[in-house]
């Protein structure tokens, strides 16, 4: 898997990751540094990258068109390259596995998250477990059958309380949510 990484990361991850994810480059080595996301987003499409950015930017082109090219977003605010740097080596397993899931497009990495956010577990046939953020107002709902997380842009405080005290979460899921809110298979 070879990552492109954003003009808003160093370009020195490129090399200190290469042993992990070999090919790996960052915008600058082609000239797209200043380049509009659109170029960057079609050069890393042409190429086989995926991209790695803290932008919003790419997550939202990839939630909008989906793959190709992958996006990883780290959700990290001001740091260094080596705290940047040991982030994508801790989660090195989770972005090959992404790599290798189809239908995903984007991964977020919240390293003050964690590998595991809360989530809420619930009894559901359908559903083992919701995450909600309600700065972002993003809903996440991973399925039981399938392992497979789906995010759900948008989707208000009362949808989420409704889901959380509804008697059938899957009912809920499918009336009151699938329809309404844009949706994304994530990693």
């Amino acid at each position: 898997m070879k990552l492109l990484f954003d003009q808003n990361l160093s370009y020195k991850l490129a090399q200190a990751l290469a042993g992990e994810f070999p090919g790996s480059a960052h915008v600058r080595d082609f000239g797209l540094a200043s380049a509009l996301d659109i170029e960057v987003w079609e050069y890393a499409k042409r190429l086989g990258f995926t991209i790695v950015s803290k932008d919003t930017d790419f997550s939202q082109r990839g939630f909008l068109f989906g793959p190709p090219p992958k996006v990883i977003w780290i959700r990290l605010g001001n740091c260094s390259t080596k705290a940047i740097q040991d982030v994508l080596h801790s989660y090195s397993a989770e972005i090959r596995q992404f790599g290798l899931d189809s239908d995903s497009s984007f991964f977020p990495i919240d390293p003050i998250a964690g590998k595991n956010p809360t989530r809420v577990l619930v009894e559901s046939s359908a559903i083992s477990s919701i995450f909600y953020d309600s700065k972002s107002q993003t809903l996440d709902i991973e399925f039981r059958a399938s392992g497979e997380t789906y995010r759900y842009f948008e989707v208000p405080d009362d949808e989420y309380q409704g889901l959380l005290i509804a008697p059938s979460k899957g009912a809920y899921l499918n009336s009151q949510i699938k329809s309404k809110y844009r949706t994304r298979k994530i990693f």
